[in-house]
């Protein structure tokens, strides 16, 4: 790539987390007066995507918020809004915090998109360590007076989110950031003349480093690239991206080098993609925890288990065919539920669900089979002690009596056999 296209690189994107939460203590309430909707409106899907985010819709899945800044900012204690440092390996990065979007799925997962802006691929680095468990970045905030403050980034999390119900998905001690999925972009200022040049600069951006770093790696194996047509007037690429499974790449070429525009962009027509594909995913890993915490007997519980499966299955999935009316966008769907295996982790928790069903019906047979032999035994005592009393009733009983039980008992032996006839 020639050094026009690489000057004055600036990046953007979205750190993806996954949450989870109970439908009892979701504070819905609480998160609607925190945001505004966040409505899918982008032409790049179809209607019935649209839909599944829409919460007025009889096809929801979820429904979405816009966090503003502001408000993000005021849970962290004030200061100017935006402006965060991370600090690691001895080094200091800026970065800013823009606008988050929060997702809530009525499959009881949920996902909070932090927005960033950053002048280098290794403050990215340095927030996420991509490789590692664990990690030693620390957190600073400037306040009114420009002095750096450290926070605690999951404390701050933890704070935002407890209160309307939401928490990390994994339970332990490990950090919001471990699962996080990246969503990380760039801007160039010409258009790109071969498919090689977005390759490049897509799969660096997915390692982390700058875009005109060396960079290769044969070993990993998730890596699926998607690239615009090629434009007939220009006749070169627009835009290009690397989707793996934990982090998806793009870089844009805007002559304007509009960051804030194209983070705006990504949001509406990327962001929600992403989501649906990582909903999917998420899903599946919350139906096997809600199994596992299922206790026996508890047939109302599974019931519920599997209704929300059942509509999971029949209404909250989507093919990659019926996603969008470009190609390209559909690759990108497509690639995301292949590196992420999301097929096969629906099939999977539908398989573990019915054999849960399986044997919770066995132990509901098993029950009522007791309950029918109590029953049945009760009558057979029942029934002697009829028979006792009839017997010293006719012992004791006059003509009339005897006529009585004859003529009763001949209308019985009758309407029997009539029934047994018609049957």
């Amino acid at each position: 790539m020639n050094d026009a296209k690489q000057a004055s690189p600036a990046f953007g994107g979205f750190l993806i987390l996954p949450l989870k939460y109970d439908p009892d203590r979701l504070g819905r309430a609480r998160l609607e007066a925190l945001g505004e909707p966040a409505p899918v409106t982008t032409a790049d899907v179809n209607e019935n995507i649209k839909a599944m985010f829409d919460p007025a819709s009889p096809a929801s899945v979820g429904w979405g918020r816009v966090l503003p800044r502001q408000a993000l900012w005021a849970s962290l204690g004030g200061g100017r809004a935006g402006a965060l440092k991370v600090r690691s390996g001895g080094r200091e990065f800026d970065f800013s915090l823009e606008e988050a979007r929060l997702y809530v799925f009525n499959t009881r997962v949920a996902f909070l998109c932090l927005a960033l802006t950053f002048p280098s691929m290794e403050t990215l680095a340095a927030i996420c360590n991509p490789g590692w468990a664990s990690s030693s970045a620390a957190f600073f905030r400037l306040d009114e007076a420009g002095q750096s403050r450290a926070f605690s980034l999951e404390g701050w999390l933890d704070g935002l989110l407890g209160p309307l119900g939401l928490q990390k998905f994994f339970d332990g001690p490990s950090s919001y950031l471990l699962d996080a999925y990246v969503y990380t972009f760039t801007l160039a200022p010409e258009w790109f003349d071969t498919l090689e040049e977005m390759r490049a600069v897509t799969f660096n951006l997915h390692k982390m480093v700058e875009p005109d770093a060396p960079m290769e790696d044969a070993a990993e194996e998730d890596i699926r690239y998607v690239f615009a047509a090629r434009n007939r007037d220009k006749n070169a690429y627009r835009w290009g991206c690397c989707v793996a499974s934990q982090t998806i790449s793009y870089v844009v070429a805007d002559p304007a080098l509009d960051l804030a525009a194209q983070l705006a962009v990504q949001a509406e027509d990327g962001l929600p993609v992403v989501l649906l594909a990582l909903y999917e995913k998420y899903t599946c890993l919350r139906f096997t925890e809600l199994m596992a915490r299922l206790k026996k007997g508890r047939m109302k519980e599974l019931r519920e288990l599997k209704n929300l499966l059942l509509n999971f299955r029949a209404f909250g999935t989507a093919a990659p065919a019926n996603l969008s009316r470009w190609h390209n966008v559909k690759q990108i769907f497509a690639n995301l539920l292949a590196v992420n295996d999301v097929e096969a982790a629906v099939a999977d928790v539908s398989a573990k669900l019915d054999i849960l069903a399986a044997h919770q019906q066995e132990l509901e047979r098993a029950r009522s089979e007791t309950v029918i032999n109590l029953i049945t035994l009760f009558g057979i005592v029942s029934i002697l002690a009829s028979v006792l009393s009839i017997v010293q009733i006719l012992s004791d009983g006059n003509t009339l009596i005897w006529a009585s039980t004859i003529l009763t008992t001949g209308l019985l032996a009758l309407a029997t056999a009539f029934a047994l006839r018609r049957r």
